[in-house]
C-alpha cells in the first residue's frame, strides 16, 4: 500500500487519517489505515491541525461550543473578569443544573464569592483570520482526502492505482501544497452561511439534526466541445460550524467561484432543498455566533 501523501510504502502504518480533526466535533469521515502514513498523519496532526486550532477563532469556536480535545478535555480560553481586573483560563461546561465555570486561580474566585465579581468578558472573534495560509493549507488536505473518500470504501485502491499513485498523480499540484507548503499560495473563498448551533429539519429523512460540518465537490461547466468534451473547473467545498471554504483543486486562483457566487445571488453549492431551519441554539446561547 502506498500514501497518497508521499508515495511511500505504507503497509505497516498504523494511523487512521480523519479528514476534519476529531477535535472539531469530527467522528465519521476518515479514511482507513495505510492510506495516509504515520510519518503524514504526524505532520498534519502537528503543523497543521494542531496550529489551526491554536488560532484565537478556532479557540474562541471550541470553548464556547464545548468542543473536547481528542483526549477528551474541554477547551480552556482566557477569560477577564472585570471585579478581580484579572484574566485567567476558563473551563466551561454546560449541564442539567447550568453552566459550570471552573478556573485555577483563588484570587478571582475569592473576589467572586465576596460578591465583587459578577462577570467574564472575552473577545468576539467570528471567523478566522482571511486569508490564512494554515487554513488554506488544511482546505487543500481536505480536499485532496475527501477525493479519495468521495469515491467509495470499494474504489478506494483503485482511486489510488489510477489518479493518485506517484506516476499518475492528477492533482500534485493540490497534494504538495498541503504536504510540503510548495508552489504559490492557494487561494479559498470564506465566508459565513449559517449561525452556529443551527438545527435544520430534513424532510426526505424525517429528522432534525445539527450540522456540524459538510463537504461535497462542486463542478462549474465553462464550455462543452462538440466531441462532448467539456471544459470546467472543481471546486471542493466545506462548511464547518457555518462557515463555508472553498477551493479549485486544479488552479491556486479562485476568482471564477466568486463569480459564480455572484451570477446566483450567493446560494452554496451545499444548498440543500430539503432542509429547513427548525431553530438556532445562538438565539437561546448568546455566546453563539449569529449569521448576519
Amino acid at each position: 500500500m502506498q500514501c497518497i501523501f508521499c508515495h511511500k510504502d505504507s503497509s505497516i502504518s498504523k494511523s487512521v487519517e480523519h479528514i476534519i480533526p476529531e477535535s472539531l466535533g469530527n467522528k465519521h469521515h476518515f479514511l482507513p489505515k495505510g492510506y495516509v502514513c504515520d510519518e503524514c498523519n504526524h505532520y498534519f496532526a502537528i503543523k497543521i491541525e494542531n496550529e489551526l486550532l491554536s488560532q484565537p477563532y478556532f479557540v474562541s469556536l471550541r470553548f464556547r461550543n464545548e468542543i473536547s480535545t481528542k483526549k477528551g478535555k474541554l477547551v480552556r480560553q482566557k477569560m477577564f473578569f472585570p471585579g478581580a481586573l484579572k484574566s485567567t483560563d476558563v473551563v466551561m461546561q454546560t449541564t442539567d443544573d447550568g453552566v459550570i465555570v471552573s478556573f485555577d486561580d483563588e484570587e478571582i474566585y475569592e473576589t467572586i464569592k465576596a460578591g465583587k465579581s459578577r462577570e467574564m468578558i472575552t473577545p468576539y472573534i467570528p471567523e478566522p483570520e482571511y486569508p490564512n495560509k494554515i487554513m488554506s493549507r488544511f482546505i487543500a488536505k481536505c480536499a485532496y482526502e475527501f477525493f479519495l473518500y468521495n469515491m467509495g470504501k470499494k474504489k478506494y485502491d483503485l482511486c489510488v492505482q489510477e489518479l493518485l499513485c506517484e506516476e499518475s498523480d492528477i492533482l500534485k499540484a493540490l497534494r504538495e501544497y498541503a504536504r510540503y507548503g510548495k508552489g504559490e499560495f492557494w487561494q479559498y473563498n470564506q465566508r459565513r452561511l449559517y449561525s452556529e448551533g443551527d438545527v435544520v429539519y430534513n424532510q426526505n429523512e424525517d429528522l432534525n439534526y445539527e450540522i456540524l460540518h459538510e463537504m461535497k465537490f462542486f463542478t462549474r461547466e465553462h464550455k462543452r466541445f462538440p466531441n462532448g468534451y467539456v471544459e470546467a473547473e472543481v471546486y471542493f467545498v466545506i462548511a464547518i460550524a457555518g462557515i463555508e471554504y472553498a477551493i479549485c483543486i486544479s488552479d491556486p486562483n479562485i476568482s471564477e467561484y466568486q463569480k459564480w457566487l455572484e451570477e446566483h445571488n450567493g446560494i452554496s453549492p451545499l444548498n440543500d432543498d430539503a432542509e429547513t431551519l427548525s431553530f438556532s441554539m445562538s438565539d437561546i446561547n448568546p455566546m453563539l455566533i449569529k449569521a448576519q
